[in-house]
């Protein structure tokens, strides 16, 4: 192999100085400044501060508590994003990836933005190419799908251009760097190390849906009730002011995406300090819903601690000593996966034969070879991919069937012409790998078949280990395994992965079809991965995962990289989004129920020309025993259960009855004081009591089956809303409380409960019968 002395530090410096260095714009990472900013100065925020602005111009200072609320809710979350975005940056500096470089005559690593113009590069299988530079020596496959959309490896050889974005997938080579920073042709893809379909988060999309729906409402509702109040009922301007900002402010719904993001963002630190890197929040949520976990054998279900067990002669008439050939090819050799690793420690490297040439190995061929001076050439590689019709030993099907992994060596006479000649090849011995069962798998895996998910197992190893190894892990139907090798057509494939839990000789191609037929299905799919091999199939799961050992390409590429490479570790992230999407999922339903009721309430007052019924403290309180309260409580149970509900549908079906309820109560005292002659405020009073009754029923509704827990924070929300009525009393601004009155709130709230089951059974059955069909 011809050697390089690459640049010296003088030159390395001399191009630094020019600014011939590999560095492009970063991705936009705010600082502190800007996130408090951002979270201070914002649509929502500056709703908040209008009505405060008029409230103040009013002289309504006791409505103005909920700023409080606003300022509160500002400072958690820039100081919930900021402990996250610390501790992401911090993670991603273990998995930052390095390259390297020959400078003054040695083979250096640096990190890809150290990287100047005209550096030597020398490539291995599973890096990314850092910058645009030229093949000088060897041959190497690249995967440039991430630039042209083609899946097939492209051979790249002398003079040929690398391309930054790209991946090697087969062999290796020294290349000189020709284009670094804003002048590499995939700057974009170099700078944000990945490229894949979006996150689609239900929850987001949910509050949007929702914040538009209300949008339409709340604009031209709050400018009828303003003309109406003022205009036609000759209300004064305070009263006018005060009435109408809090139909504004109740269709707001006030901490419910902060609480979903606090929620993620403390998730992210949380997995932090148990080594996960958390690439995308949302994935979060994704991971919560997975049908399907797909993993690959070697390096994720086993350690990818390869060991040779033992070498097995096959009778042959060569006459060459076998360990000197073996020393000689892995001295040739231009791979750097495990497997030839496991060769190069147990063989050593002395170069013996010179090399005349090789060709690296690539998972789509599994094998690889080198044709050596006066021997000819060495394929080692899957014995049914090199001879498909030699029978192995039965020893050495033993071996698989125990799981270890079997490598055929066969030798041709030739020099030329070798890939069309293999089949000609002679065996002259098998190699046996150990590679042991990953810690904690068998304990893994049983958690997810507990909590309805299905794991299948796709590997490129023969069906034999790969079933061998399943069953140790305790995958339900091990023994049934399919070789992927037998599969010719697209329908195969979908048939297979259906069907089956455990595929071997899988391609990289057909991984990725296996991950598309599962979701054409309907199923939510995880990915965990750590080989070049595995990038196709993890660019497209729901959510991918790559151990933290694992190629450049599957790291870039992945959610999340489990950077202690524990297997148990995934079932915590699986737990925590779980915990997160349905701790959300209920607290959504609390905050939602306001957003409801309070515009059918301002239909209602427009209706029955009253003003809205409610001021800015009377909800600010009712929102601490209906939402806050009871909905922080929630974060304190271990709810890890599959979500069955979507957001949507959650709240649809516990918010809504209790908001029309509330809805149907105005109606009914309104009448019912017109028919006694009450006064307004005695009317509005006895609506505060029965909507704070019915909101706190659906509370009751949302927390059942009800266990002790539960009990406990239901008694405290109660109770806590009837003590505090009375110590807020004059900031509340109701009518003095009588016994008429107080009859009057029992009658309704008894009226109330059959009315809410009602109702309740109707969305129900809309609920179940709209969102079942989907």
């Amino acid at each position: 192999m011809k050697k390089y002395q690459g640049l010296t530090k003088t030159e390395v410096d001399e191009q630094i100085a020019l600014g011939n260095v590999n560095v492009s714009p970063k991705p936009i990472v705010k600082n502190n400044f800007q996130i408090i900013i951002q979270h201070t100065f914002n649509l929502f925020n500056t709703y908040n501060l209008i009505i405060a602005f008029a409230l103040i111009a009013v002289q309504a200072y006791s409505s103005l508590f909920f700023l409080v609320i606003v300022i509160s809710n500002t400072f958690i979350r820039s100081y919930q994003e900021i402990n996250s975005k610390n501790m992401v940056a911090k993670l991603n500096v273990i998995v930052d990836p390095k390259i390297k470089v020959i400078r003054d005559d040695e083979l250096q690593t640096v990190a890809t933005q150290d990287v100047v113009l005209n550096d030597i590069i020398y490539y291995e299988m599973g890096n990314q190419i850092v910058a645009d530079a030229i093949v000088l020596s060897d041959m190497i496959e690249i995967d440039e799908s991430l630039l042209t959309g083609e899946s097939e490896p492209v051979m790249k050889q002398l003079g040929d251009t690398l391309y930054s974005g790209s991946f090697v997938v087969g062999g290796a080579c020294h290349a000189k760097v020709k284009h670094v920073g804003m002048n590499n042709y995939a700057t974009k893809l170099t700078n944000e190390a990945r490229k894949r379909k979006p996150i689609t988060s239900e929850l987001i999309n949910t509050f949007h849906k929702v914040t538009r729906i209300t949008s339409y409402f709340s604009i031209p509702l709050s400018v009828l009730l303003l003309y109406q109040a003022y205009f036609i009922r000759n209300q004064p301007i305070r009263l006018t002011v005060v009435n109408t900002s809090t139909a504004i402010l109740g269709m707001l719904p006030q901490g419910l995406i902060l609480l979903t993001s606090i929620s993620l963002a403390a998730s992210i630190v949380k997995l932090g300090k148990i080594k996960v890197l958390v690439q995308e929040m949302f994935s979060i949520e994704t991971l919560s819903r997975i049908d399907v976990l797909c993993l690959d054998k070697t390096g994720t279900l086993t350690e990818g601690k390869m060991t040779v067990e033992k070498v097995i002669p096959i009778p042959n008439t060569l006459s060459f000593d076998f360990d000197m050939v073996m020393r000689s090819f892995v001295a040739g050799s231009l791979d750097n996966n495990m497997t030839f690793k496991t060769l190069q420690s147990y063989f050593g490297h002395e170069d013996t034969y010179p090399t005349i040439d090789c060709i690296p190995f690539s998972s789509a061929r599994k094998w690889s070879c080198v044709i050596l001076q006066g021997i000819g050439t060495i394929f080692i590689g899957a014995p049914e991919m090199i001879l498909p019709d030699y029978t192995l030993d039965e020893t050495i099907e033993e071996h698989k069937a125990l799981g270890s992994r079997v490598l055929l060596i066969t030798h041709l006479d030739m020099y030329t012409n070798v890939k069309e000649n293999i089949l000609n090849s002679k065996p002259i011995a098998a190699i046996i790998i150990q590679d042991p069962l990953r810690q904690g798998a068998k304990e893994t895996l049983q958690f997810f078949n507990e909590n309805e998910v299905t794991i299948k197992v796709i590997s490129g190893d023969h069906p034999k280990t790969v079933s061998a190894i399943a069953s140790k892990a305790g995958i339900e139907n091990a023994e049934y395994c399919i070789d992927a090798s037998t599969l010719m057509t697209d329908s195969d494939l979908e048939k297979a992965i259906l069907s089956t839990n455990v595929i071997g000789r899988a391609s990289p191609y057909q991984k990725h079809k296996m991950i598309l037929c599962l979701q054409k299905h309907g199923q939510k799919v995880a990915m965990t991965g750590d080989g070049i091999n595995d990038v196709l199939a993890l660019k497209d799961a729901d959510v991918s995962i790559a151990m933290g050992s694992g190629s450049d390409a599957t790291k870039q590429v992945a959610q999340f990289v489990l950077i202690d490479e524990r297997l148990e570790t995934l079932v915590e992230v699986v737990r925590e989004g779980r915990l997160v999407i349905n701790n959300v999922t209920r607290s959504a339903s609390m905050y939602y129920l306001k957003t409801i009721y309070t515009v059918l309430l301002a239909i209602a007052s427009l209706l029955f020309n009253i003003p809205y019924p409610f001021i800015p403290f009377q909800m600010t309180l009712l929102d601490m025993f209906v939402s806050g309260f009871p909905s922080f409580m929630i974060l304190f149970e271990r709810n890890i259960d599959k979500p069955k509900e979507s957001i949507e549908e959650h709240a649809l079906r516990y918010s809504l009855p209790n908001a029309i309820t509330i809805a149907l109560t105005v109606v009914a005292i309104h009448l019912l004081t017109s028919y006694l002659g009450m006064e307004l405020a005695q009317t509005f009073t006895i609506l505060y009591f029965t909507t704070g009754f019915i909101s706190l029923h659906m509370i009751y509704r949302i927390y059942k089956p009800l266990n002790a827990y539960r009990i406990f924070v239901l008694l405290v929300d109660c109770l806590g809303f009837l003590i505090s009525v009375p110590i807020f009393w004059p900031l509340l601004e109701m009518h003095m409380i009588t016994l008429e009155l107080v009859t009057i709130i029992i009658i309704v709230m008894l009226f109330a409960i059959p009315c809410v089951s009602l109702v309740h059974y109707f969305v129900n059955v809309y609920v179940t019968r709209t969102y079942r069909h989907k």
